[in-house]
């Protein structure tokens, strides 16, 4: 099943790198974890939109301190919140 980001205006899909060649990671949202979801639901400015278990975000919207790195593998921390996001009058 191919993977592609949930947020507006993000074009990125699985299996393709980012424009400057780093290779993206795809995350699924916290749905058991209610506080959080609304946090990044707000951050994305979807509030009344409810994500499935199928989609993802992708590690554009995410800062590096979000991450954690272990065996050359990138995993998201339990606590991360994605606060990069651009508006559709952003893309050039």
């Amino acid at each position: 099943m191919p993977r592609y980001c949930a947020a507006s205006c993000c074009k990125n899909r699985g299996g393709q790198s980012a424009r400057d060649q780093r290779k993206l990671s795809f995350y699924p949202f916290p749905l058991h974890d209610k506080e959080r979801l609304e946090k990044w639901l707000r951050n994305m400015k979807r509030d009344a939109w409810t994500p499935s278990k199928h989609q993802l975000l992708c590690s554009d919207h995410f800062t590096p301190d979000s991450l954690d790195v272990r065996w050359g593998i990138r995993y998201l921390k339990h606590t991360a919140v994605p606060t990069i996001f651009s508006s559709p009058g952003d893309e050039v």
